[in-house]
């Protein structure tokens, strides 16, 4: 009876954490952290409620162990942070006790004998089974709490929540006078009502993210449709670079006549030294680093690499492209992947125009079974907040900007194979997207 009731406390808090981290998005964390946790979590409720008397502590000390967890991973603003403590703990409690109420209800009906222990029994089963399914369903939940926050239901959310996790104190045979007269004059009903709400909860975390599924569609087929544009923009200034090119070139080789025909080898070696040679280094170098491309194998990675390139050199940054070895297909969704390296791309040549190197290297590589996509650029300055890089609406850039490396940070929380890695030295900046196969 001792292992069941030991072994449902942990599994109850493994389930609460184990929750609270996927809708957080905090999927990296171990499951041994997450177990040290919950057996820190039972015994921090096993001195607190015995000390105090009061049975609905239950509920406020796990929703604020939940939110100082959230806090110290430093994610989600504590607002959200709230939130994704208060519908992890609304969903498991509710769907736990209905389970375990319909569980108990089935055995009860069955010809197996009734023992001191059924209770705990069907309760560590209930609990057992709800951490397995979390773990079948790990990728939708981790996915649906980027998505609840930005929904227009996330409001009408907060507020439901907060009335379910009142509903949830009245019926945890509480201490307090008033609640437990409410709890012996409604509790029946409330258990009633309790699961209407789980059920509209449920209705409601489905809709959110099928509404920010589709927003988000929408938006990454616009996003494609605008570097589509920019990829035929940059055909088009190529095009005219080249005819520029042409017409200057023509120009010089007329000059170089006049020169030879005069015999002036002065004015000869001068337009040589002073226009072709520089000229033909300039070429040379730019065309050899986009031959480097070729390595590439996946057309979308190819294309975005190369108009970026191409951007850069326009505006007199020196791109330096190093990519050993064959990249057949990236280890993510390319659709995410382009999302991503634009983002570090565009700000890579925003930050190097500026600087007095203007100096950009990418690199692209594998070793063994990691796929590592660099970028870095010159800085004049070291002096960046890295932490904050992240945060939304921050920038250096001024108002109205900080939502590029936002909208990073959420892609990269999406995918657990997945690590950037930021850092300044020595004037330059360096983003490091490392991706797992």
């Amino acid at each position: 009876m001792l292992f069941y009731q030991l072994a449902t406390f942990i599994c109850i808090g493994i389930g609460h954490i184990y929750l609270f981290n996927l809708f957080a998005g905090n999927t990296k964390a171990p499951m041994s952290f997450t177990v040290f946790l919950s057996v820190l979590l039972c015994l921090l409720l096993n001195i607190i409620i015995p000390l105090f008397g009061m049975m609905e502590l239950n509920i406020v000390v796990l929703l604020a162990f939940l939110v100082l967890l959230g806090t110290m991973y430093k994610k989600h603003t504590l607002t959200h942070t709230i939130y994704f403590a208060l519908i992890s703990i609304v969903l498991y409690t509710g769907v736990r006790n209905g389970l375990f109420t319909i569980s108990l209800d089935l055995y009860m009906d069955s010809p197996f004998n009734y023992y001191i222990w059924t209770n705990l029994a069907i309760g560590f089963y209930v609990a057992l089974g709800m951490l397995i399914v979390l773990f079948l369903m790990r990728n939708w939940i981790a996915s649906a709490g980027d998505y609840l926050i930005h929904s227009k239901l996330y409001i009408p959310s907060f507020i439901f929540l907060m009335i379910s996790l009142i509903l949830l104190l009245i019926i945890n045979y509480p201490t307090i006078q008033v609640l437990a007269e409410i709890n012996v004059r409604y509790g029946r009903q409330l258990y009633v009502v309790i699961l209407l709400m789980m059920i509209i909860l449920l209705l409601i975390t489905t809709v959110s993210i099928y509404v920010s599924k589709e927003r988000l569609i929408d938006k990454y087929e616009k996003s494609q449709h605008q570097q589509l544009m920019e990829y035929v923009e940059k055909l088009e200034f190529m095009h005219d670079e080249l005819a520029t090119f042409r017409h200057d070139y023509s120009n010089l080789l007329l000059s170089l006549e006049a020169s030879i025909h005069a015999n002036d080898l002065q004015q000869i070696k001068q337009i040589y030294e002073y226009t072709i040679a520089p000229t033909a280094v300039m070429m040379n170098h730019q065309q050899l680093e986009l031959t480097k491309l070729a390595h590439i194998q996946q057309p979308e990675l190819k294309s975005i690499l190369s108009v970026k390139t191409l951007t850069a050199q326009r505006q007199q940054i020196t791109v330096h492209l190093d990519i050993p070895q064959n990249i057949k297909q990236v280890a993510m969704s390319i659709g995410p992947f382009i999302r991503v390296i634009s983002v570090l791309l565009d700000n890579a040549i925003e930050e190097a125009v500026k600087s007095t190197a203007k100096t950009m290297q990418i690199a692209l590589f594998e070793v063994k079974d990691v796929q590592y996509f660099i970028v870095r650029n010159s800085v004049d300055s070291e002096e960046i907040e890295v932490e904050q890089l992240y945060t939304k609406n921050y920038s250096t850039k001024g108002n109205q900007r900080g939502y590029g490396l936002f909208s990073v940070q959420r892609i990269v929380k999406q995918y657990p194979n997945t690590t950037l890695l930021t850092s300044v030295d020595t004037g330059m900046f360096s983003q490091e997207l490392i991706v797992k196969k």
